[in-house]
Protein backbone atom coordinates (compact mmCIF):
# COMPACT_ATOMS: atom_id res chain seq x y z
CA UNK A 1 0.00 0.00 0.00
CA UNK A 2 1.33 3.43 -0.94
CA UNK A 3 1.42 5.85 2.00
CA UNK A 4 -0.71 8.97 1.72
CA UNK A 5 0.97 11.99 3.27
CA UNK A 6 0.68 15.72 3.96
CA UNK A 7 4.07 17.40 4.32
CA UNK A 8 4.54 20.54 6.36
CA UNK A 9 5.97 23.68 4.79
CA UNK A 10 9.23 23.22 6.72
CA UNK A 11 9.76 19.78 5.15
CA UNK A 12 9.34 21.09 1.61
CA UNK A 13 11.52 24.16 2.20
CA UNK A 14 14.21 22.05 3.89
CA UNK A 15 14.13 19.71 0.89
CA UNK A 16 14.71 22.65 -1.47
CA UNK A 17 17.54 24.34 0.39
CA UNK A 18 19.25 21.65 2.46
CA UNK A 19 18.31 18.21 1.12
CA UNK A 20 18.68 15.39 3.64
CA UNK A 21 15.69 13.41 4.89
CA UNK A 22 13.15 16.06 3.78
CA UNK A 23 14.54 15.76 0.22
CA UNK A 24 14.24 11.97 0.45
CA UNK A 25 10.54 12.36 1.29
CA UNK A 26 9.91 14.85 -1.52
CA UNK A 27 11.74 12.52 -3.93
CA UNK A 28 9.54 9.61 -2.80
CA UNK A 29 6.55 11.74 -3.79
CA UNK A 30 8.16 12.83 -7.03
CA UNK A 31 8.85 9.18 -7.92
CA UNK A 32 5.30 8.06 -7.06
CA UNK A 33 6.36 5.93 -4.08
CA UNK A 34 4.15 7.98 -1.73
CA UNK A 35 1.18 10.24 -2.47
CA UNK A 36 1.56 13.80 -1.20
CA UNK A 37 -1.55 15.92 -0.76
CA UNK A 38 -1.57 19.69 -0.47
CA UNK A 39 -4.06 22.53 -0.15
CA UNK A 40 -4.27 26.13 -1.21
CA UNK A 41 -3.46 27.19 2.36
CA UNK A 42 -0.30 25.06 2.41
CA UNK A 43 0.83 26.39 -0.98
CA UNK A 44 0.19 29.96 0.13
CA UNK A 45 2.30 29.40 3.24
CA UNK A 46 5.16 27.94 1.17
CA UNK A 47 5.04 30.96 -1.17
CA UNK A 48 4.95 33.44 1.70
CA UNK A 49 7.95 31.82 3.46
CA UNK A 50 9.95 31.74 0.22
CA UNK A 51 9.24 35.45 -0.33
CA UNK A 52 9.78 36.73 3.20
CA UNK A 53 12.30 34.42 4.83
CA UNK A 54 14.34 33.48 1.76
CA UNK A 55 13.82 36.71 -0.23
CA UNK A 56 13.02 34.92 -3.49
CA UNK A 57 11.45 36.95 -6.25
CA UNK A 58 8.01 36.17 -7.63
CA UNK A 59 9.34 34.26 -10.64
CA UNK A 60 11.41 31.92 -8.43
CA UNK A 61 8.47 31.40 -6.06
CA UNK A 62 6.16 30.59 -8.98
CA UNK A 63 8.71 28.13 -10.41
CA UNK A 64 9.00 26.32 -7.06
CA UNK A 65 5.20 26.13 -6.72
CA UNK A 66 4.95 24.83 -10.28
CA UNK A 67 7.48 22.13 -9.43
CA UNK A 68 5.55 21.29 -6.24
CA UNK A 69 2.36 20.91 -8.27
CA UNK A 70 3.95 18.25 -10.50
CA UNK A 71 4.05 15.65 -7.71
CA UNK A 72 1.35 16.71 -5.24
CA UNK A 73 -2.40 16.27 -5.34
CA UNK A 74 -4.36 19.43 -4.54
CA UNK A 75 -7.20 18.98 -2.10
CA UNK A 76 -10.23 21.10 -1.50
CA UNK A 77 -10.39 21.50 2.26
CA UNK A 78 -14.02 21.29 3.33
CA UNK A 79 -13.61 21.04 7.10
CA UNK A 80 -12.33 23.57 9.58
CA UNK A 81 -10.52 21.82 12.40
CA UNK A 82 -9.08 23.28 15.57
CA UNK A 83 -6.44 20.78 16.60
CA UNK A 84 -3.27 22.79 17.27
CA UNK A 85 -4.12 25.04 20.21
CA UNK A 86 -0.55 26.39 20.53
CA UNK A 87 -0.39 27.42 16.85
CA UNK A 88 -3.78 27.54 15.05
CA UNK A 89 -1.94 28.39 11.81
CA UNK A 90 -0.85 24.72 11.75
CA UNK A 91 -4.48 23.55 11.60
CA UNK A 92 -4.28 23.77 7.79
CA UNK A 93 -2.10 20.63 7.71
CA UNK A 94 -4.54 18.68 9.89
CA UNK A 95 -7.49 19.89 7.80
CA UNK A 96 -5.84 18.78 4.56
CA UNK A 97 -4.84 15.45 6.12
CA UNK A 98 -8.37 14.73 7.39
CA UNK A 99 -10.05 15.79 4.12
CA UNK A 100 -7.71 13.52 2.13
CA UNK A 101 -7.84 10.63 4.59
CA UNK A 102 -4.04 10.41 4.70
CA UNK A 103 -1.92 8.11 6.84
CA UNK A 104 0.70 10.62 7.97
CA UNK A 105 1.59 14.26 8.44
CA UNK A 106 5.36 14.75 8.20
CA UNK A 107 6.62 17.83 9.99
CA UNK A 108 9.49 19.43 11.83
CA UNK A 109 7.10 21.73 13.73
CA UNK A 110 6.94 21.00 17.46
CA UNK A 111 3.31 22.17 17.74
CA UNK A 112 2.20 19.56 15.22
CA UNK A 113 4.61 16.90 16.49
CA UNK A 114 3.30 17.36 20.04
CA UNK A 115 -0.11 16.13 18.83
CA UNK A 116 1.50 12.81 17.80
CA UNK A 117 -1.76 11.73 16.18
CA UNK A 118 -5.09 13.20 15.09
CA UNK A 119 -8.10 11.16 13.96
CA UNK A 120 -5.86 8.15 13.34
CA UNK A 121 -3.34 10.19 11.33
CA UNK A 122 0.18 9.81 12.71
CA UNK A 123 2.24 13.02 12.94
CA UNK A 124 5.93 12.25 12.55
CA UNK A 125 9.37 13.76 12.01
CA UNK A 126 10.98 13.06 8.63
CA UNK A 127 13.35 10.46 10.11
CA UNK A 128 10.49 8.61 11.86
CA UNK A 129 8.44 8.54 8.66
CA UNK A 130 11.35 7.19 6.62
CA UNK A 131 12.00 4.50 9.26
CA UNK A 132 8.37 3.35 9.05
CA UNK A 133 8.50 3.25 5.25
CA UNK A 134 11.74 1.27 5.18
CA UNK A 135 10.34 -1.29 7.62
CA UNK A 136 7.27 -1.98 5.44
Amino acid sequence: MIAKVVIDTNIYISAIFWGGKPREIVDLGRDGNIIIFTSLGIEEEIAEKLRTKFKLDEEEVNQILLDFSTFTIPAKVTKQIQAVADDPDDDKFVECAVCCNVDYIVSGDRHLLNLKEYAGIKILKASEFLSILSSD
